[in-house]
């Protein structure tokens, strides 16, 4: 009998694991200000996640910066298929 665990299993746990660290990290810093907290898990789990959780609660500042992550993020993927080396 095969008891290898599936491949698709063991990304999905990766994934909620990144979930986990940033439910931890809030409940660690509750008794600051919270300002947000964004979690972005790219499809490709070679790229590294990005947290984000602020202390200024201000929806403006938050937002600036998951569009400045976002916009980061496309910028490499335009980066990579310029050179013809996207996945």
């Amino acid at each position: 009998m095969n008891e290898e665990i599936p491949q698709s299993w063991k990304d999905a746990e990766r994934r909620a694991a990144y979930f986990d660290a940033m439910a931890q990290q809030i409940r660690l810093n509750k008794e600051a200000k919270f300002g947000g907290a964004f979690l972005l898990v790219s499809p490709d789990l070679d790229e590294p996640e990005q947290m984000l959780m602020l202390n200024h609660d201000q929806p403006g500042i938050f937002w600036a910066a998951v569009q400045t992550l976002a916009q980061q993020a496309i910028a490499a993927i335009d980066q990579l298929q310029r050179r013809g080396g996207f996945r």
